[in-house]
Order: structure tokens, then C-alpha cells, then sequence
């Protein structure tokens, strides 16, 4: 049991870290790894509100995770841009511009940390 989560979480890292390495700018990648949506517009925010914007629209709230390994050579610190990333993507698709209340997350297993990016989406 232990290999079989040991093989998964170090290939889940493999993924992340060839995502995050061929992200070249603020576009993420679908499935067939084509870019498609443009995150370089999107405001992200730990507070409820933006100062000087008005909140017009809510999408409701959104979510992301990341597995990373425990003791590998994989920054947390990229595993946490990777996750919220993927959050500001998802929130693009819903038709946001904007992510407030953002919450990061971790859990920690024997084997991997699980890093959870959380907020709400709406348009300002």
C-alpha cells in the first residue's frame, strides 16, 4: 500500500513540475495540453473585498488541489503557485475576473502533502 501511494504522489509531483515548467506565461493548459484560457487578467485577493471595485456578479466558491512528496526536491512554494493557478483557471471558465477570500490549505500524509487553494469567484 505504501508503494502504491509512493509511486502515485512522485508521479502527481512528476506532473506538476512538467506543468509548471512548460508554463511560459499566464495561460493554463487543457487536457490535450493546448493553452486556452488567460489568467493574466484575474485579481486574487485573502480579503472579502477589493478596494475600489464592486462585486456585479458571484460564481460561487472554487477549489484546486496539488500533491507534492514528501521529501522531494519539488518547492512547496511552486506547488502552491501551480494550485492557485489552477484555481484562477477555473474561476476564468465560470466567467470571473476576480477571486476574493482566497485560503490555502495543507494536509499532510505519510507520503505527500496534499496543498488546497480555495475562494470565491465572482466578476468586479
Amino acid at each position: 500500500m505504501v508503494f502504491e501511494l509512493s509511486v502515485g504522489a512522485v508521479l502527481t509531483a512528476a506532473a506538476v513540475a512538467v506543468y509548471l515548467h512548460g508554463k511560459s506565461d499566464s495561460k493554463t493548459t487543457n487536457g490535450n495540453g493546448k493553452a486556452n484560457v488567460d489568467t493574466s487578467e484575474m485579481l486574487v485577493t485573502y480579503s472579502k473585498v477589493i478596494p475600489g471595485h464592486e462585486v456585479r456578479r458571484v460564481f460561487g466558491y472554487v477549489e484546486s488541489s496539488s500533491v507534492l512528496p514528501k521529501g522531494s526536491s519539488y518547492s512547496p512554494k511552486l506547488a502552491e503557485d501551480a494550485t492557485i493557478h489552477k484555481l484562477m483557471a477555473k474561476a476564468k471558465e465560470m466567467g470571473a475576473n476576480a477571486i476574493l477570500d482566497l485560503k490555502l490549505e495543507k494536509e499532510e500524509f505519510a507520503v505527500h502533502v496534499r496543498i488546497i487553494a480555495k475562494g470565491l469567484a465572482v466578476k468586479v
